[in-house]
C-alpha cells in the first residue's frame, strides 16, 4: 500500500478518539502518523523544537500542537481539516507533506520552514486562499500604543466586532490602512461606524504603509505593549479572532509607516450616520450602508 492509499483508508476509517496512526509506507528515519480527532483529521510529522507555528485558509490548516505517543510528549507539526466531503482531495496534500524525498531531505526541508511549505500550497491553491492582512490588525496596535503613550486608558473593540476600533474616557478611534501610496479613499462599513454618541468624540486615524523586509509587525508592536504592562494573552486572544494566532506567520509580516494622520470625524467630515436619514433611521427596505470617503483636503494632523 503506498503513502497515500494508507493515509485515505486512515482518514476513512479512524475514529475521533485522536489515536495517532503511523503511516507504515514511509521509512523509520521520516515518520508520520495520520489521526483524526473531534471533527478533525490530518497528518502529522515530529518536530525537534518548540516553535510555533498556527496557518491557515478555506477549509485546512498547518499547526503545531502537544500529543502524546507511545507514552511520550511529542511536539507534533499537523496539516488538518475539518471538510469531510473533501476528504480524499486532501488526502493528496496530505501526502504530499509527509513526503520523505531522498535522503529524507523533502522531509528536512518541511521541517526546517514550515511557513515556506505552506506558503507554496497557498500560491498554487489560488482563489481557494482566503485572504487575510495583517497591516489592518498592525494599524489598530499602533494607534493602541500610541494612546498609551499619551496616557489614556485603552479598550481595544475591533477583534469583536466593536462599533469603533478603540475607544478610550474621552472617546472612540476609528482605525483605517492601505498599502496604497496615493489613493486617500477609505471604505466605511456601515452607518454606525463613524457614529458616536453626543457627548464622545470621535476620530479617525489613517495609516499608509509600505511591506520592508524590516520595519513594524505585530508581534513587534505586540512585545512593546506586553513590555508596557498590556496583558500577553488579552492580546493574543484579541488577534486569534481575527486569524492572527501566536504562530501565524503574517504576525512577522513587515511593515513602514509613510504616514499617520489623525481626523476629527465632525460636523464637518463627510459620512452617513442615522441622523443623516428622516427620523434618524434608515429607508424602509435598505438595511445596510456602505460607502468610501476621500479624505484629500479634509483637515487633518500627524499622529
Amino acid at each position: 500500500m503506498d503513502v497515500l492509499e494508507e493515509i485515505r483508508r486512515g482518514l476513512a476509517h479512524l475514529d475521533d478518539s485522536g489515536r495517532m496512526l503511523p503511516i507504515t509506507a514511509l521509512p523509520p528515519t521520516a515518520p508520520a502518523w495520520v489521526f483524526r480527532e473531534e471533527g478533525t483529521f490530518g497528518v502529522a510529522v515530529e518536530l525537534a523544537d518548540n516553535r510555533l507555528v498556527a496557518e491557515g485558509f478555506a477549509g485546512a490548516r498547518l499547526a503545531t500542537t502537544e500529543r502524546v505517543i507511545d507514552g511520550a510528549s511529542r511536539r507534533l507539526l499537523r496539516l488538518e481539516s475539518s471538510i469531510k466531503a473533501l476528504r480524499n482531495e486532501f488526502a493528496v496534500v496530505c501526502a504530499q507533506m509527509v513526503e520523505p524525498g531522498r535522503h529524507d531531505e523533502t522531509r528536512a526541508a518541511l521541517l526546517a520552514d514550515p511557513a515556506a511549505w505552506w506558503e507554496r500550497w497557498r500560491h498554487l491553491l489560488g482563489n481557494a486562499v482566503t485572504s487575510r492582512t495583517s497591516y489592518g490588525a498592525l494599524a489598530e496596535l499602533l494607534t493602541f500604543e500610541r494612546l498609551l503613550e499619551q496616557g489614556h486608558q485603552v479598550d481595544w473593540r475591533g477583534p469583536l466586532g466593536g462599533t469603533v476600533d478603540l475607544v478610550t474616557a474621552a472617546g472612540g478611534y476609528e482605525v483605517k490602512s492601505t498599502l496604497s501610496r496615493y489613493d486617500s479613499r477609505i471604505h466605511v462599513s456601515g452607518q454606525f461606524q463613524l457614529a458616536l454618541t453626543e457627548s464622545r468624540r470621535l476620530s479617525l486615524v489613517h495609516y499608509r504603509f509600505e511591506q520592508a523586509t524590516r520595519g513594524e509587525s505585530i508581534n513587534g508592536v505586540c512585545q512593546r505593549l506586553v513590555d508596557a504592562g498590556v496583558d500577553a494573552e488579552l492580546l493574543d486572544g484579541l488577534l486569534s479572532r481575527c486569524g492572527l494566532e501566536p504562530g501565524c506567520s503574517l504576525r512577522n509580516e513587515a511593515f513602514t509607516v509613510l504616514e499617520a494622520r489623525l481626523y476629527q470625524v465632525d460636523t464637518n467630515f463627510p459620512r452617513i450616520v442615522p441622523s443623516s436619514f428622516a427620523g434618524g433611521t434608515l429607508p424602509p427596505g435598505v438595511v445596510h450602508v456602505e460607502y468610501q470617503v476621500d479624505l484629500s483636503g479634509l483637515t487633518s494632523a500627524p499622529f
